[in-house]
């Protein structure tokens, strides 16, 4: 079998089948690994291999099934592990999968996932919403570290990355507090980029892949090459996507602000260019793995709002545009300590540098211009050294230690907050102890340093920021319990309790200015304290022959939740949006069920929702999900591809402050697509229909649905080539 993924989990090394199925991985050291494997139009295997000598052999036979029974999670647990084994619920998505999920954006391409939505706000700054939580209760990661951005400053800011670039998505939901730290109170989102490659036994291995997207005339390519030999690995990647305004149902769509209405086909200024190059090197000895990678990304793109009109007197334009530039270097290493207590020493970091400049627009008798109005230049330092202990009987685990130094300086017209340094500091502990057979346990402690300096800018358009020195302290002790059991070889559950923390952001704290690009004044709270929450998760799995099922209900408690609100004043004109605190509690469910009624051919049914209260002043939370649900019918086999799927979500009614109403909507998706394989290389190319009906609804998380719907009708084609 041609082109099969193979993942030595406990090393995440990873591999793909030769001309004749075969695989290698070499420098591995003596011990048990378990090797999963999985195929297009196969049931996913694993399996476990003891090394003991020079060389150890491995087969095996997959099934043909439409059904992939297992996914592997790197984000949940200090090693790579099958979904079904961990903690808490986790989903896994790879590369090929995202080419049956609408939208150009990462978040977009999860939001069929269980309990993942998306805030739209155009493409490229829609953002996920773990549980109804977003922001900077849901943690964005890129290879497990941060990436310097200041997305969640704004629903207007994007967090830079490109869709085409990634291998494949993490999705953690709930409190994933231990390994990652604050900021992961409703979940994590780790995006998989491979900026540092791993040696492969081809000589030469990569991808490539291509879109064009009718909906917002988007043509995007981005192409990743390894080249190994030896020991060494030496990558280079690079992308880019182009896409116009999006394609909505022709109409006439009223501005809510104004009253006044515009006949519109496309969303305004909601374009998005964008572009990046890496390069990556590694070497692997008996000694373990080490490598280092570097990446350049650029974005330019616009933000929806009312278009340039007539009209610009009274009704004047909204719409802006931002440019981002980051730059990522990235060192990993996987050391092979050898010793009576610590057989492996792992290490990641990254430095980010990102540049971020806001352009609102401004329109006056000469037309259309838009003069820089902020600046924001963030520099980040995030390094995580983890020993993973020798297991000591039944006992295994990892002790660690985390880092994260954020030094962040704003300038412009609107400067919205003052220069700062963030420092956070941490040392945590995460041990599993197998109590029975199909029985594991699972403890985590962590202790966080979080300190947050302003520093006085006396070039600051604001007078008080160029004063300002204060600083917060924040420190907390989090911890987590767990239990997985399997009950029988069909059934397992797991349940789980955790503590989690997040200090407020410094833009919470102190923010004073004008933000163009969302049209609010933003005020921050001096006097914020930290949010905690205790997250109660549980899950039951089964397998019975070709019927799979998961339900997970889960409560959460958070004090001291932190959360923007419109005052109902004006500052210049715009109205203003002040951080406060209160209480919240978030109740829900995800579930799913699956069936292969003939080879070939599996039909998918999942749901979810989520209860959200103030349950300080007894209101419902704002802009929270309605229940959802998804019904698909997939055929697949190693060659062939069908997939017709419904979207479906109940009215929204139950609203928060600033909060308005949305009705039900059902959208149905559509796609074929065919799998080549010719000597070592695999071909999938698939094309899709997005918004079969050209329907017009709105979703509940859209920044801009009081005046504009979803995206239209799209068709969309897709290649992918694996070698």
């Amino acid at each position: 079998m041609v082109g099969a993924t193979v993942w030595l989990l406990e090393l995440d090394r990873l591999e793909r089948s030769g001309a004749q199925g075969d695989f290698r991985f070499a420098n591995v050291p003596a011990g048990t690994y378990r090797i999963f494997v999985a195929a297009t139009g196969f049931a996913s295997v694993t399996d476990t291999v003891q090394v003991t000598a020079t060389t150890a052999a491995a087969s095996f036979d997959l099934r043909p099934s439409a059904v992939p029974l297992r996914a592997i999670v790197v984000s949940a647990s200090p090693t790579a592990r099958p979904a079904d084994e961990l903690y808490q619920p986790a989903e896994s998505k790879s590369r090929v999968e995202f080419d049956n999920s609408p939208g150009t954006s990462f978040a977009e391409k999860i939001s069929d996932l269980p309990g993942v939505n998306v805030r739209g706000n155009g493409s490229a700054p829609s953002r996920p919403i773990l549980r109804g939580l977003g922001d900077n209760e849901v943690l964005i990661l890129e290879n497990g570290l941060r990436m310097g951005d200041i997305a969640t400053y704004d629903p207007a800011h994007a967090t830079p990355i490109d869709a085409m670039g990634i291998a494949r998505i993490d999705v953690v939901r709930g409190p994933a507090t231990i390994l990652y730290g604050p900021n992961t109170i409703g979940g994590l989102v780790n995006v998989i980029t491979n900026f540092v490659p791993t040696v492969s036994d081809h000589p030469a291995s990569g991808t490539v892949a291509l879109e064009g997207n009718s909906v917002s005339d988007e043509t995007s390519g981005y192409a990743s090459t390894v080249l190994s030999s030896g020991g060494s690995a030496f990558r280079i990647s690079a992308g880019g996507l182009r896409s116009g305004d999006i394609r909505i149902p022709s109409g006439t769509y009223t501005d809510p602000a104004s009253g006044t209405a515009f006949a519109l086909d496309r969303i305004p200024q909601s374009f998005d260019h964008s572009g990046e190059f890496g390069l990556g090197y590694s070497y692997q000895g008996d000694f373990g793995t080490i490598g280092i990678g570097g990446n350049h990304y650029e974005m330019n793109y616009g933000i929806p709002g009312v278009p340039p009109n007539p009209d610009w007197l009274t009704v004047p334009p909204t719409t802006s545009r931002i440019s981002q530039r980051r730059n990522t270097v990235e060192l990993r290493g996987l050391l092979n300590a050898g010793g009576a207590w610590v057989q492996r020493v792992k290490l990641d970091a990254s430095y980010n540098d990102y540049n971020h400049s806001e352009f609102p627009t401004a329109q006056d008798s000469t037309g259309v211009s838009d003069p820089q109005a902020n600046h924001f230049h963030k520099r980040e330092l995030n390094a995580v050294l983890q020993f993973e202990q020798r297991p000591l009987g039944r006992l295994s685990g990892t002790l660690g230690l985390w880092s994260d130094i954020q030094d962040l300086t704003i300038e412009g017209d609107q400067p919205l907050g003052p220069n700062s340094v963030t420092t956070g500091l941490a040392v945590f502990a995460y041990e599993e102890y197998l109590a029975a057979p199909g029985t594991r346990l699972e403890a985590g402690l962590r202790f966080d340093y979080n300190r947050i300096q302003t520093h006085p800018y006396p070039q600051s358009t604001d007078s008080v920021f160029q004063t300002l020195d204060a600083s917060r302290l924040s420190n907390a002790i989090t911890a987590s319990l767990g239990a997985v059991r399997q009950f029988t070889p069909q059934v397992s559950g797991s349940f789980s309790v955790a503590r989690s923390f997040r200090a407020p952001t410094v833009q919470e704290l102190f923010a004073n200015g004008l933000d163009a690009a969302s049209g609010t004044y933003s005020v921050g709270t001096a006097s914020l304290g930290a949010e905690t929450g205790l997250g109660i998760d549980a899950s039951l799995k089964g397998a019975f022959g070709r019927v799979t099922i998961e339900v997970s209900p889960y409560l959460n408690y958070i004090s001291h939740y932190i959360y923007g609100f419109l005052r109902g004043d004006t500052i210049q004109d715009f109205p203003v949006r002040q951080f406060a605190a209160t209480d919240a509690r978030l109740a829900g469910f995800e579930a799913s069920v699956s069936l292969e009624p003939a080879p070939s051919l599996v039909l998918r049914a999942s749901s979810d929702y989520v209860n959200a209260q103030d349950t300080r002043n007894g209101v419902p939370l704002p802009f929270i999900p309605p229940l959802r649900g998804l019904l698909r019918a997939t055929y697949q086999d190693q060659k062939l591809m069908g997939m017709l799927e419904w979207r479906v979500a109940a009215r929204q009614t139950r609203l928060g402050d600033g909060d308005t109403p949305t009705a039900g909507y059902g959208v149905m998706n559509l796609g074929v697509g065919v799998r080549l394989v010719h000597r070592g290389l695999v071909s999938e190319i698939g094309l899709h229909c997005d918004n079969v009906f050209d329907r017009v609804y709105r979703d509940n998380l859209s920044v801009i649905k009081d005046f504009v719907p979803q995206p239209g009708r799209g068709f969309r084609l897709n290649y992918e080539l694996f070698y």
